[in-house]
C-alpha cells in the first residue's frame, strides 16, 4: 500500500478534529479567530491603513483606542461589517474581513447550535440519573408493558407509582404509547433510552433502591439473564439494606438455573410464559370456560390471590377455615414457606398452625377480615355422588406452532399417562421446525398417546378438510409469531382459520353430520384488540389473550412474591388444578341450597369450592367468590369451580 499523501493526511486530521470534543474544537476555533485577527492587523500596519470618519479623532484629543487605531479597526470589522470607508484598500480589506466573519463566525453558531442540539438530545434521551425511590423498574420493551403498569395501577388501589422505563427505542416512540394508556395523575412515568445489559445505563435507574425491577424477554432468555446479573450486581454493591425484587420472564425451562445462579442472593421470581400458558390452553380444552376463571384470579380487578396469618384460627379443622371469613375463601396454606392448596384434601386431620399464613380469594384487602361468629359449622355428610369420570379430551387437533406447543403436547402425555384411555394428536403445521423430527416424535409415541405431524398450511385449500376436525374432541389454533410475522399477523392467521372452522361447521349441518356440540374450541390471541374480532367468528368457545395473562401474572408477582409459588402450583402436574364440576356430583339434582351451604359440601369432599357457572342464561354466568347466602338450585347446568386433585369427586381420580 503506498503511502498516505497529504491530502491523505489533512482529510485524517480534519475527520479526527471534528469527532473530537467540544472543548477541543472551541480551543482551536479561537486560535483561528486570534490568529486572523493578527494577521489583519499585522497587515494594516504595515500598509498604514486609515480608518473611516468613525474613527476620526479631534484635534488635540488622544487616541481613545489602545494599542493604535488600526486595531480597534480590524477588531470592529471581524465583528461588524457596515463601516464606510473612504480609499480604495481599506474597503478591500474591509471586505475581506466581512468575508471572515460570514465564514468563520457561521462555523462558530454552527458548532454552538449542534452541542446545544447534541445537549438537548441527550436530555430528550434521559441521561440523567433517576432520583427515586420504591419505584418500578421495566427493563425492555414489549406487547405486555403497558398492561403490566394497568394491572400495577389497580392493585395499588390509590396510590400513585412511579413507573421507570429503560428500553432501546426511541423514547419518543415509547412516550406517545404510554400516554395512549397511562393517565400521568394517577402515575409518573420516566423513561430512559440505553442498553438493557450495561451496568452504566442501569446505574442511572436508581435499580438499588427500587421496589420491583422487571425483565422481559424482549431480546430473548440470554439477554435476561445477563441483565438479572447486571441488577443483582449493582444491588449488591449498595450497604443500602434493601433489595428489589426481580421479575423476570424466561421461555425456555433450560434458562431456569442460569437464571437463578445470575441472581445471587437477591430475591427473584421468574415467569415462564410458555409452561404457564400452554397449561392454561391445554385445561382450557378440557373445560370451557376455565380461562374466565384465571383471567380474574390473575386480574387486580375482580377476585385475586391474597395472603393473611392463620395465627387467630390456629388449631381449628380446614371446613372452619374456609367458614371464618365473610367475603374471603381461603384456599390454601403458606406451610415453612411452601404453598399447599386444598391441605384438607390428603389429610382428614388436618388443622391450622399459628406459623401459617392463608391464602385467600378476595376482592380486596378490606374482604379479609374474620367473622365475628367463631363457631365451627357441622360437615355434612356428602353423598356417594355417581360422577361421569370418562376423559372429555382424548383426541386434540393442533393447529399452528409456536413456543408454547411442544410444552402443551408434554403436558397433554403427562395427563394422558395417569388415565387407562387411547389419546391422539393430531399437529398441522407448516412452520413445525425441523428439529421436530420423526425421532422426537418417537418420544410421544406411547401407549398413552399417538402423535401424528402434518407439516402444511391449515389455511391451504383441502389441508383441513383431509384432517377432518369434526373426529376430534378439541381444537385448539395457536398464534404463529415468527421474525418475519408480527403479533397482527398472527392473529389474522387465527382469525381466518376460526372463520374457515366455522363454514365448515356450517357445511357440516348441510350434509346433515353436525359437528359434535360438545368440541371445544380454543384460539389463542395476541393482540387484545383482535379479541372480539376473533370472538364474533361464533367458532371459538374460548380465546385465550396470551400476553394478556402473563402481563397479569407479572403484576400479581410485583404485588407478594409469594404468588408466584402459588402459580407454579396451580399449573403443577402433581399439584391442585381449577375444575369445573356438576353441582349435582355433590348434590341431589332438584334441591335448593345458598352458596355456604354447598361450601360445606364440597369441602367434605376433599375440594375446595371457590364460585360457580350458571349454563342456564343465554351465555353462561361465571362467578368467583358469590355472597354466602345467595342460593342455587342443583341441576344439571349448574357448574361448580373447584380447587382439586383430579377430575371426580372426592378426590378420587378418573378412571
Amino acid at each position: 500500500m503506498k503511502s498516505p499523501s497529504f491530502r491523505d493526511r489533512l482529510r485524517y486530521k480534519s475527520d479526527q478534529f471534528f469527532q473530537s470534543g467540544f472543548a477541543l474544537q472551541l480551543v482551536v476555533a479561537a486560535v483561528v479567530v486570534t490568529a486572523v485577527v493578527s494577521a489583519f492587523y499585522i497587515l494594516a500596519e504595515i500598509l498604514a491603513v486609515q480608518p473611516g470618519s468613525d474613527f476620526d479623532v479631534e484635534s488635540g484629543a488622544s487616541d481613545p483606542f489602545w494599542p493604535s487605531t488600526r486595531f480597534w479597526w480590524v477588531v470592529t470589522h471581524v465583528l461588524e461589517s457596515y463601516w464606510i470607508e473612504r480609499a480604495t484598500l481599506p474597503q478591500v480589506l474591509s471586505l475581506m474581513m466581512t468575508m471572515f466573519n460570514l465564514v468563520v463566525f457561521a462555523a462558530l453558531v454552527g458548532l454552538f447550535g449542534s452541542r446545544v442540539q447534541q445537549k438537548l438530545e441527550q436530555v430528550r434521551r434521559g441521561t440523567s440519573r433517576v432520583i427515586e425511590e420504591d419505584h418500578v423498574v421495566i427493563l425492555g420493551w414489549s406487547g405486555k408493558v403497558l398492561p403490566v403498569m394497568t394491572e400495577l395501577l389497580e392493585g395499588l388501589e390509590g396510590a400513585r407509582p412511579t413507573f421507570v422505563l429503560h428500553t432501546e427505542h426511541p423514547i419518543d416512540e415509547i412516550d406517545e404509547r404510554v400516554k395512549r394508556v397511562i393517565n400521568r395523575r394517577q402515575a409518573r412515568c420516566v423513561i430512559r433510552q440505553g442498553s438493557l445489559t450495561d451496568m452504566s445505563d442501569l446505574q442511572r435507574l436508581n435499580v438499588q433502591r427500587a421496589s420491583t425491577v422487571v425483565i422481559l424477554s424482549s431480546g430473548g432468555d440470554a439477554q435476561v439473564v445477563k441483565s438479572i446479573m447486571a441488577v443483582a450486581h449493582l444491588v449488591q454493591q449498595t450497604d443500602s439494606g434493601r433489595s428489589p425484587l426481580i421479575v423476570a420472564e424466561l421461555n425456555r425451562r433450560s434458562m431456569l438455573r442460569l437464571a437463578y445462579a445470575a441472581a445471587g442472593d437477591v430475591a427473584i421470581s421468574l415467569v415462564q410464559p410458555a409452561e404457564h400458558l400452554s397449561r392454561i390452553i391445554l385445561q382450557t380444552a378440557r373445560q370451557n370456560g376455565l380461562v374466565s376463571v384465571y383471567e380474574e384470579i390473575l386480574s387486580h380487578f375482580g377476585n385475586e390471590l391474597h395472603f393473611t396469618p392463620a395465627a387467630p384460627l390456629a388449631g381449628l379443622p380446614w371446613h372452619a377455615a374456609a367458614r371464618a371469613f365473610a367475603q374471603a375463601i381461603p384456599i390454601g396454606i403458606f406451610r415453612r414457606g411452601v404453598p399447599v392448596l386444598a391441605p384438607h384434601a390428603g389429610q382428614a386431620d388436618f388443622r391450622l398452625d399459628a406459623h401459617d399464613v392463608l391464602i385467600c380469594l378476595a376482592r380486596s384487602d378490606d374482604a379479609m377480615r374474620l367473622q365475628t361468629e367463631n363457631n365451627i359449622p357441622v360437615l355434612p355428610e356428602i353423598r356417594s355422588a355417581a360422577s361421569d369420570t370418562t376423559p372429555r379430551v382424548q383426541s386434540l387437533l393442533l393447529l399452528g406452532w409456536n413456543e408454547k406447543t411442544l410444552p402443551l403436547l408434554e403436558e397433554y402425555l403427562r395427563y394422558a399417562s395417569t388415565l387407562n384411555a387411547a389419546f391422539t394428536a393430531t399437529l398441522v403445521s407448516a412452520a413445525v421446525p425441523d428439529w421436530f423430527s420423526e425421532a422426537e416424535i418417537r418420544n410421544y409415541r406411547t401407549r398413552s398417546l399417538s402423535l401424528e405431524i402434518l407439516r402444511d398450511d391449515a389455511l391451504s385449500e383441502g389441508v383441513l378438510e383431509r384432517v377432518e376436525p369434526e373426529n376430534y374432541d378439541a381444537i385448539i389454533i395457536f398464534g404463529e409469531a415468527g421474525r418475519r410475522e408480527g403479533n397482527e399477523d398472527a392473529d389474522t392467521k387465527v382469525i381466518m382459520l376460526l372463520l374457515l372452522l366455522r363454514s365448515m361447521r356450517e357445511s357440516a349441518v348441510l350434509r346433515g353430520k353436525p359437528f359434535p356440540d360438545s368440541q371445544q374450541i380454543v384460539s389463542e390471541i395476541l393482540d387484545p384488540a383482535n379479541k372480539a374480532l376473533a370472538e364474533s367468528t361464533g367458532a371459538s368457545k374460548d380465546v385465550i389473550i396470551s400476553n394478556s395473562l402473563v402481563s397479569k401474572m407479572i403484576a400479581q408477582i410485583c404485588r407478594d412474591k409469594r404468588t408466584e409459588l402459588v402459580i407454579r402450583d396451580f399449573f403443577d402436574e402433581e399439584g391442585m388444578e381449577i375444575y369445573l364440576k356438576p353441582s349435582v356430583w355433590y348434590a341431589e339434582e332438584g334441591t335448593t341450597m345458598t352458596f355456604g351451604q354447598l361450601q360445606l359440601l364440597v369441602t367434605a369432599a376433599g375440594d375446595t369450592l371457590i364460585g360457580i357457572e350458571r349454563g342456564d342464561t343465554d351465555s353462561p354466568a361465571m362467578q368467583l367468590n358469590p355472597e354466602r347466602q345467595s342460593q342455587l338450585a342443583i341441576s344439571q347446568t349448574l357448574r361448580l369451580i373447584v380447587i382439586s386433585e383430579h377430575e371426580g369427586v372426592g378426590g378420587s381420580a378418573a378412571t
